[in-house]
C-alpha cells in the first residue's frame, strides 16, 4: 500500500480515494496468526503500521475513505487517517480488541479521544462495541453515512471534485489542520501558508476566474 501511495503521487494524483476490494474495507489483523509470546508487536508497529499510517495521514493531497463494509482494528485506524470518511449506513467500524485482551492500536486512542471525547472513547474501548456507519456519522466519527448502493458513486464524485480544486492550497491547509495549536499560533501559521499560496498558478487562475465570472480551472500548481 505504501508503494501504491508513492506511485499515485509520482503519477501526479491530486486526490486519493481509498476503498476496500469487495464488501470489506479492512478487517484488521489475522487473529489466527497471532501467537502470544512469539510476535513483537512493537516491531510491527514501529516498522510497518506506524510508518504506513503516518504516510497516509500526512499525504500531501486530500484523501477520501470509502468504507463499504467492516473497518475493524487496523482497518478502523486506516480509515480515520484519511481526511474525509464516507461510510455505508450498515458498515461496521471499531476496534473489538476487548474480546482479545489487547490494547487498540493504529492510532485508535487518538482518533476516538480527539473526535468523541474521553467518556465515549473510554466506553467504546472498554466495551468493544462496534458502530454502524449511521451511528458513526451521527457522532461525527465519520463525515457522512449513505445507503450502500449510493456510496461508490458519491465517494468517487467527491474525490474527483476535490481533485479539481486548488490542491496546492489544500496541502497547506492540511498541514495546518494536522498541526493544530492555539488561536494566535494558528493565525501566524496561516499567514505563512498564505505567503506560499500567493506564488501559485492556482491563485492567479482563481482571481482571473473570479474577475471573468467563470469557473476556475485549477491545475494543482
Amino acid at each position: 500500500m505504501s508503494a501504491a501511495l508513492d506511485g499515485a503521487l509520482a503519477d501526479g494524483a491530486r486526490a486519493v480515494l481509498l476503498r476496500g476490494a469487495g464488501a470489506v474495507f479492512c478487517a484488521g489483523w489475522d487473529v489466527a496468526s497471532i501467537r502470544p509470546g512469539d510476535s513483537d508487536p512493537m516491531a510491527v508497529i514501529a516498522e510497518v503500521v506506524g510508518p504506513l499510517l503516518r504516510q497516509l495521514r500526512e499525504l500531501p493531497v486530500p484523501t477520501v475513505a470509502e468504507v463499504a463494509g467492516p473497518a475493524l482494528g487496523f482497518g478502523f485506524g486506516l480509515a480515520l487517517c484519511c481526511d474525509i470518511v464516507l461510510a455505508a449506513e450498515d458498515a461496521l467500524l471499531g476496534s473489538p480488541f476487548r474480546n482479545l485482551g489487547m490494547v487498540p492500536d493504529s492510532g485508535t486512542h487518538h482518533h476516538l479521544l480527539s473526535r468523541l471525547g474521553l467518556g465515549l472513547a473510554s466506553e467504546l474501548i472498554y466495551t468493544g462495541r462496534l458502530l454502524k456507519g449511521g451511528e458513526a456519522a451521527a457522532l461525527r466519527l465519520v463525515n457522512r453515512a449513505l445507503p450502500a448502493a449510493e456510496l461508490p458513486a458519491e465517494a468517487r464524485r467527491l474525490a474527483q471534485d476535490i481533485a479539481q480544486g486548488p490542491t496546492r492550497a489544500f496541502a497547506l491547509s492540511k498541514q495546518l489542520l494536522l498541526q493544530g495549536g492555539d488561536f494566535d499560533a494558528m493565525v501566524a501559521h496561516e499567514g505563512r501558508q498564505l505567503q506560499q499560496v500567493f506564488a501559485t498558478a492556482d491563485l492567479r487562475e482563481g482571481i482571473a476566474a473570479f474577475q471573468q465570472r467563470r469557473k476556475p480551472q485549477f491545475q494543482g500548481r
